[in-house]
């Protein structure tokens, strides 16, 4: 009997439990996961350290900084709130406008709003896979 209860409870924290993991919910059912081949001459910028380039992947317009060997930055240039037609301005970076909305985001700091809650900029992880090819997801 004191079997079956325990059986019974691990049963229940098992379909209980839910994903607490926070995905910014200003951007729900985005999914980008794209292997970039830095060979091609569109994506030979990724291999020079300092720059930066905006790129069209899986249909979303996504800023790239190569910081150094190792470190990039990537991020989407819709508008957080999602209505604005205008792509995000990256004039006077690490400060990233709205211009719609008039809001500011730092990427630097994960692209947070800049003084106000809000939803954050939709950020992207960029890896290095070999010498000559880099992946992008969120």
């Amino acid at each position: 009997m004191l079997k079956k209860i325990f059986l019974l409870v691990i049963l229940t924290i098992m379909l209980s439990c839910e994903d607490n993991t926070i995905i910014n919910d200003c951007f729900k059912g985005i999914i980008v996961s794209e292997v970039l081949n830095t060979r091609l001459p569109s994506y030979q910028s990724l291999t020079i350290n300092g720059s930066s380039k905006t790129y069209s992947i899986s249909g979303r317009q996504i800023h790239i900084i190569r910081n150094n060997a190792s470190n990039f930055v990537a991020f989407d240039l819709e508008c957080p709130d999602r209505t604005c037609n205008t792509p995000l301005d990256i004039s006077n970076l690490p400060t990233i406008s709205c211009v719609c909305h008039n809001k500011k985001y730092n990427y630097i700091e994960g692209g947070r709003l800049i003084g106000e809650e809000g939803c954050g900029m939709l950020m992207y992880s960029v890896n290095l896979i070999g010498s000559d090819a880099v992946q992008i997801r969120n």
